[in-house]
């Protein structure tokens, strides 16, 4: 019994000189998000950094095209679209001709003016932080036969939510 008496009043002395000892550090957390926007593939996954556009010598460039979604972590607020600046192929060559291109999203032309997707348009709440399917179409916009040669040109497409 004495025994026990003194493995106990062991413990309490450990124990209260570990207290005693003992630190705390508090840290503060903070984070600022802000509102992302970004057009992905309608699967999530990106959109190719480059596109081969195919040829068809009786009409001109074939059309290109790819379902995608705006993906957003503010689903209730509008979004504004746009291209940064027109969008036309440029030869490599002095043979050739500037040839413009047409780009629409979800059935709507897109140039340098924002245009407007509502967030009751865009999001249906089927896939969390994401729009309903769309068609990103890019077009040569007259359609016509072009002079042999490389051509090389930027689609950059602008989302920003509405202020």
């Amino acid at each position: 019994m004495h025994m026990l008496k003194k493995a106990a009043l062991a413990a309490a002395l450990v124990t209260a000189s570990l207290s005693a000892n003992a630190a705390q550090t508090n840290i503060t957390l903070t984070a600022e998000i802000d509102n992302t926007l970004t057009l992905l593939k309608a699967d999530g996954s990106a959109i190719a950094d480059a596109v081969k556009l195919t040829y068809n010598p009786t009409r001109g460039l074939n059309p290109w095209n790819e379902r995608v979604r705006i993906f957003s972590n503010d689903t209730a607020s509008d979004v504004q679209v746009r291209l940064q600046a027109p969008v036309e192929l440029i030869p490599g060559s002095a043979s050739g001709a500037n040839v413009p291109m047409s780009v629409r999203l979800g059935g709507k032309p897109l140039s340098t003016t924002p245009i407007e997707f509502t967030a009751a348009e865009l999001y249906d709440g089927a896939i969390p932080d994401a729009s309903v399917a769309m068609n990103l179409d890019i077009a040569q916009t007259t359609l016509a036969t072009l002079a042999a040669g490389s051509y090389e040109g930027m689609a950059s497409i602008v989302l920003n939510v509405k202020p």
